[in-house]
């Protein structure tokens, strides 16, 4: 056996070394090379979502796609999209309010303005996975809306982001 990379379209992805090989999956593949280095579940649901073609509905990663085709980068795209909100959803409303604050933290434009903002329209909403339920899009804007609340009243007190 040759040692390198061999690429198994729409499969998996498969090392050889030593006799020895491994199978790789897209959505493992992204997991471990993309959504693991995102700190926050909610930067998670906003970078996923931003792959989403909304002409298409269809989720669009161009290097996922080269490796494991363009029906596996999708469907591992698709399902890793409704597993992040999942996990948001099952932490408790405290563990929801420290991810978006830590989220809210590393954006480059202002938290306050963002907040006024997603307060006023649900812009939010705009990151939710094109399958998620009724009960998931009711219990994710109850969520963030006390969330959202909560944030701004902490920054108007000075509390926290006080250059934001």
């Amino acid at each position: 056996m040759r040692s390198g990379l061999v690429y198994l379209e729409g499969m998996s992805e498969s090392i050889q070394s030593s006799g020895r090989s491994w199978q790789r999956s897209a959505s493992e593949d992204l997991w471990d090379r993309t959504l693991s280095q995102i700190a926050t579940k909610m930067g998670r649901l906003a970078y996923l979502a931003r792959l989403k073609n909304p002409e298409t509905d269809k989720y669009e990663h161009h290097g996922l796609a080269a490796v494991f085709g363009d029906e596996a980068a999708e469907d591992a795209l698709r399902r890793s999209h409704i597993e992040v909100l999942e996990e948001m959803l099952n932490m408790s409303i405290l563990d929801q309010k420290d991810d978006v604050d830590r989220y809210l933290e590393g954006l480059p434009q202002s938290a306050r303005r963002l907040l006024a903002n997603w307060d006023k329209s649900k812009g939010y909403e705009a990151i939710l996975p094109s399958a998620t339920s009724a009960a998931q899009k009711e219990l994710f804007d109850g969520n963030l809306g006390l969330i959202i609340k909560h944030l701004k009243v902490e920054f108007a007190d000075g509390e926290q982001h006080p250059d934001s």
